[in-house]
């Protein structure tokens, strides 16, 4: 018996002895690498992978992607992107920024601190992040118009739209994508009729959910300019163009102008959603006016000091 109860203490005694060199090996050795790894702080070259995501109750059902560094995110096997993400943009290597410097305050003020390997999620408010909307980049249309039966174009616009005009000439609207039959011409000018059939649907984007039709066409009302009554069904939110949209309506074309006075990117892309029986154009880069999520990845952190020395 007295043999058995040794032999059981050495067993017990070697196996506290072994986890506890275990347990003091990974003690160590976590404290070590935590000592080893760099800390970002301004003025540092920071390497991140980052997904970006927001939410437009107006758009969207939940959080979207709108923008990311990854080719292939990680731990999202169904990924949901926002109506004007960029799927044609290189993605893959990390996004390299200083710290402190060149990015939204959101980014400085939650990437400063982490260390390399470190990942957090964090959300970033409008002014922290790309500020507020801009109201001039925000049109609103009335679910039912007037278009005129009978219109004067402007020669050099006509001629670079559709050709050298002549009488009884059909063309297709841009916009509307009706047909317009040319029916005199003038100094300067050139007279058209707009031709679409009554029940009918056009538009340039009625293929992607914005459909008009064709309610009602009095040709001999407004003093004989005719009205053609059209109603704007729009089944989903989508993106627009706004040189397409320049040919329904002139305002439009400043809008490229517009966003790159106020700093967005000057693409003209702008977002289509029907509110009750009114049409909103907005314009905004989507990451305006929105608390945005952000999720980070620090991949490397090179000091400033030592990049100076390399210098």
């Amino acid at each position: 018996m007295k043999r058995w109860i040794s032999i059981l203490l050495i067993v017990i005694v070697v196996t506290a002895v072994s986890a506890g060199g275990i347990l003091g090996a990974r003690h160590f050795h976590f404290r070590d690498d935590a000592e080893e790894r760099e800390v970002a702080e301004d003025g540092d070259a920071v390497k991140i992978h980052y997904t970006g995501l927001l939410r437009d109750d107006r758009v969207y059902d939940g959080w979207r992607i709108f923008d990311t560094s990854y080719h292939d995110i990680p731990r999202i096997r169904d990924p949901k992107f926002t109506l004007t993400y960029d799927a044609e943009r290189e993605r893959g290597e990390p996004f390299e920024f200083t710290l402190g410097e060149g990015v939204i305050e959101g980014w400085n003020e939650n990437v400063r601190g982490m260390e390399e390997g470190q990942s957090r999620t964090f959300e970033v408010p409008p002014e922290k992040g790309y500020g507020e909307k801009s109201e001039e980049l925000i049109f609103e249309l009335d679910k039912v118009e007037t278009v005129p039966v009978y219109e004067k174009i402007n020669r050099e616009k006509f001629e670079t739209i559709y050709g050298e005009p002549r009488t009884n000439m059909v063309v297709e609207d841009t916009f509307w994508e009706w047909e317009k039959v040319v029916i005199s011409m003038g100094t300067g000018f050139v007279e058209v009729r707009n031709d679409p059939d009554l029940g009918e649907t056009y538009g340039a984007y009625r293929e992607d959910g914005w459909r008009s039709e064709v309610k009602s066409i009095d040709s001999t009302a407004a003093g004989g300019e005719g009205i053609i009554e059209v109603e704007h069904q729009i089944s989903r939110p989508l993106t627009v163009d706004s040189e397409i949209l320049s040919s329904y309506k002139e305002e439009f074309a400043e809008v490229p102008n517009l966003k790159q006075q106020e700093g967005q990117s000057p693409d003209g892309d702008g977002l289509v959603i029907r509110d009750g029986d009114t049409i909103i154009i907005d314009f905004n880069d989507e990451v305006k006016g929105t608390t945005l999520l952000f999720r980070v990845e620090v991949i490397s952190i090179e000091k400033e000091e030592d990049a100076d020395e390399e210098e």
